[in-house]
């Protein structure tokens, strides 16, 4: 029995060794769909490849000849497979220790159902003019990235559902010009990027799904998104390692969201063209004005927020406590259930009105405020109104029966 025992383990052990071996240290380049299908074959009880793996030509129609690789050492890309719909064959793989590069495939690809065991990317992510994905669904097991995130030029990506576990990008990150795609559903558990964020799309609306970024490393940019109407979405971000440059976003009329960087994280600031934009008297904006740790650049934008001594004395007017700015608002009854009346006095014009929970989050946002404010959705417990006026700003606390 002893015996037999024996020989069981080492054939396990054989078999192991047999069938999980690397091979390839220099790489391949796969650009025939004959390549695919006799891969098996032709490197046989190869699992792992070493070297970089290139993918490419409308000749591909499926991967499913490698359904035998558990990782990939190297980059894996696939560049102009045009015909190529789906990424099963991959399915097995769980690390790729370089980038995954997917450009320009393809015309038929929707998801990346196919990597739905991929846990590590010791590489960056480039999802860059595939035209018919619509969403990142695949990617689910992705927590970490170690290398840079850019999604860009993708013309039918509605969201980016399918990062919905990733929780950090280890260098910078870009998302840019996806035509179709409105906001960032699809990153709510993401917490930190290493280096910088840059955001220019124009089809975005928000920022929906960044709510718990709280760390940038490197400069923050948002430009040229020109439906992008507000950034309360950012309300958890505290901290970033470089400039701050807010520009060409047509409809943003508020910076309302960046409140809680600490301006000694900014090294430099520009605030310019944007053509709605009036109110930039957010607590950061202001005490980063106070005592500046680089450039300064407000301009072209509109009344409120069109230079820097503009919103200086915005900032100022904001700042002062006393009680006679308090007065000039009133709402009631608060407690409250279901509805509350807002109202001003002795001329203030009330621009915008924001309601947050205990911990920051936005539950309500009103551009045209009216008198009788509907608040029959919210939960019971306290909540902070923040109203913005032409006079400056004043929050109060509102509980909700």
């Amino acid at each position: 029995m002893k015996k037999l025992t024996l020989f069981l383990v080492v054939t396990f052990m054989y078999q192991v060794t047999v069938f999980s071996q690397s091979c390839l240290p220099a790489g391949i380049t796969f650009d025939t769909q004959t390549q695919i299908d006799n891969f098996q074959t032709d490197y046989p009880s190869c699992s792992e490849i070493e070297g970089n793996v290139l993918i490419k030509n409308d000749d591909i129609t499926n991967l499913i000849g490698l359904n035998v690789l558990t990782s990939i050492w190297g980059r894996l890309r696939f560049y102009d497979c045009d015909v190529l719909s789906s990424l099963e064959g991959l399915e097995n793989i769980t690390s790729i220790g370089g980038d995954l590069d997917i450009y320009g495939s393809s015309d038929l690809l929707t998801n990346l159902t196919g990597l739905d065991n991929l846990t590590t990317i010791g590489g960056g992510l480039n999802i860059n003019q595939t035209d018919a994905l619509t969403s990142l669904t695949g990617l689910e097991n992705v927590t970490t990235i170690q290398g840079y995130l850019q999604v860009s030029g993708n013309e039918s990506l509605i969201n980016l559902t399918g990062l919905d576990n990733l929780i950090s990008v280890g260098e910078n990150m870009w998302i840019g010009e996806n035509t179709v795609l409105t906001n960032l559903t699809g990153l709510e558990s993401l917490v930190a990027i290493e280096e910088g964020f840059e955001i220019y799309t124009s089809s975005l609306t928000s920022l929906s799904g960044l709510e718990n970024l709280s760390s940038i490393g490197g400069g923050f940019q948002i430009s040229y998104s020109n439906f992008l109407s507000d950034l309360s979405a950012l309300s958890n971000l505290t901290s970033i390692g470089g400039y701050l440059e807010i520009y060409d976003n047509a409809n943003l009329s508020s910076l309302t969201g960046l409140d809680h960087i600490a301006s000694g994280s900014i090294t430099g600031l520009t605030i310019s063209e944007n053509a709605s934009l009036a109110i930039c008297h957010v607590q950061s904006v202001c005490d980063y004005l106070a005592n500046p740790n680089g450039s300064i650049d407000i301009s072209n934008n509109t009344a409120g927020c069109n230079s820097e001594p503009e919103v200086e004395t915005a900032c100022d007017n904001m700042s002062v406590p006393d009680a006679s700015i308090e007065s000039d608002i009133i709402f009631y009854p608060n407690p409250a259930y279901e509805k509350f009346i807002i109202s001003s006095n002795d001329g203030v014009v009330i621009n915008e009105v924001f309601i947050y929970n205990l911990i920051g989050q936005e539950f309500l946002q009103l551009k045209k405020p009216v008198r009788i404010i509907d608040i029959s959705k919210l939960h019971p417990g306290m909540y902070f109104v923040e109203v913005l006026m032409n006079r400056g700003s004043v929050i109060k606390k509102l509980i909700v029966k």
